[in-house]
């Protein structure tokens, strides 16, 4: 005689919340991962940018090395390179400021940050 093994469909169900859940978790982690490359492989050409405005000038939807802007603008001897609303809604992008470490912000490497905030729309 044989035995079936019955599973409960709120067995199946929690599984499945499981699965999903440990899928957005790698697909976050990747796109975090692909995003670091892509400012690594851009950094050198934003630098170029960031030198050449002017104060109180701004570039509009710009493509810089692997990344595209929103907008570039030089304030206050800063240089923000605004992405765009990011997965929580709040705006993101990276400072430029080879003098200073601006508030607010997360180092990156040398004089780079990365902000996250709708400040800067």
């Amino acid at each position: 005689m044989t035995e079936t093994i019955r599973v409960e469909k709120p067995a199946l169900r929690r599984a499945a919340y499981l699965g999903a859940a440990l899928l957005v978790a790698v697909l976050v982690v990747a796109l975090t991962w692909a995003e670091d490359l892509r400012f690594a492989h851009s950094a050198g050409n934003m630098e170029a940018v960031a030198r050449t405005l002017g104060e109180g000038a701004e570039l509009r939807d710009q493509s810089i090395g692997s990344l595209s802007f929103e907008f570039v603008r030089q304030e206050n001897d800063l240089v923000y390179f605004y992405r765009g609303k990011g997965w929580g809604g709040d705006g993101y992008g990276y400072v430029w400021s080879p003098a200073r470490r601006p508030g607010d912000v997360l180092h990156v490497e040398g004089p780079w940050y990365k902000f996250r905030d709708d400040a800067h729309q």
